[in-house]
């Protein structure tokens, strides 16, 4: 079986080495390494060059910054390989990475294998909340999956081809990869393999990471328009979410009500509500790391708040197809 690790990256000049070098000391070799770099501004197409002088399995395609979707088909499409595993610029997989992804291809019927991340920037207490997080998603979850994002997913060449590979419409690191694998799910298998893990630097400063979670919402009404049977969660996003969102944008509104005999109670009601939700995963988050579970608090319920203005705005680009 031919394996090909693939990247699509942008200005990660200052991670880019050492993924290259996680990548060499595989216990399981892939027999090429596909860069494309998506028209970085910095230097990170120099530093996978200096590295493909010396290692022929290494290859750099350029690409002109149209986005993660449309570079990753660049990479895959040119990889002679049976089996194709993304990660992204910022990751850093254990050594055994590849040999524990392609453990879990046992029948032809899998299409693909997910693995998860560790947190690499443990000393930054969003970083770490930010992991436990995702550790908490995906505690209960085992064989199969329906969605999975592209920092840690190998999948068979053929799928890929049959899929037509992501949809170069989105246009942002966020919705594609899910994409990808909602379709490939409804016809195929991908198992979740935790053994196979990527190091990972999770966001520090509260600002981006805001930032980065409106774009997350605004990208979600267009994934839910594409796949409207998913908006009551997958395996990794669960139902609570969307009336996080509702209640976020709700309570600005509820305001009004303040001076109404009777209604006044409702914006008390969805403060507490959104409250009451950003506790769902303490328990889980206290027992590891108690200050990254009481940080997290303050965090999510801002994090409501950044998903509703993205899925306003998404909803303004998009509108929201109603389920028939």
């Amino acid at each position: 079986m031919r394996i090909a690790v693939v990247s699509a990256v942008y200005n990660e000049e200052k991670h880019i080495a050492r993924l290259i070098e996680s990548l060499l000391a595989q216990s399981r070799m892939p027999e090429e390494i596909v860069f494309v770099d998506d028209g970085s501004k910095d230097g990170t197409a120099g530093v996978i060059e200096s590295y493909a002088k010396q290692h022929p399995l290494i290859r750099l395609i350029r690409n002109t910054n149209q986005g993660p979707a449309a570079s990753r088909n660049i990479a895959w499409r040119a990889a002679q390989a049976d089996v194709v595993i993304f990660t992204d610029g910022d990751c850093v997989p254990d050594k055994d990475w590849i040999e524990k992804l392609l453990i879990s291809f046992t029948s032809d019927d899998i299409a693909g294998v997910a693995g998860t991340y560790r947190t690499f920037n443990e000393e930054n207490v969003l970083a770490r909340f930010a992991g436990h997080e995702i550790a908490w998603r995906y505690r209960n979850v085992r064989g199969v999956v329906d969605a999975h994002g592209a920092y840690n997913l190998a999948i068979r060449k053929k799928i890929l081809e049959a899929m037509g590979g992501f949809e170069e419409s989105y246009k942002a690191p966020s919705g594609e990869d899910w994409d990808l694998t909602y379709r490939i799910s409804r016809r195929y298998k991908i198992l979740f393999a935790p053994e196979a893990i990527v190091a990972h630097e999770h966001p520090e400063a509260f600002w981006p990471y805001m930032k980065n979670q409106a774009r997350r919402g605004f990208d979600r009404i267009k994934l839910y328009n594409d796949h409207p049977d998913k908006r009551n969660g997958d395996v990794y996003t669960g139902g609570l979410a969307k009336y996080q969102v509702l209640a976020s944008g709700l309570l600005p509104l509820s305001l009004l009500l303040l001076p109404v005999r009777g209604l006044c109670v409702i914006p008390a009601l969805l403060f507490f509500f959104l409250f009451v939700s950003c506790l769902n995963n303490f328990g889980f988050i206290f027992k590891r790391d108690p200050a990254a579970a009481v940080y997290g608090i303050p965090v999510q319920f801002a994090r409501c708040f950044a998903w509703g203005w993205g899925a306003m705005q998404g909803v303004l680009r998009f509108g929201f197809k109603v389920r028939r």
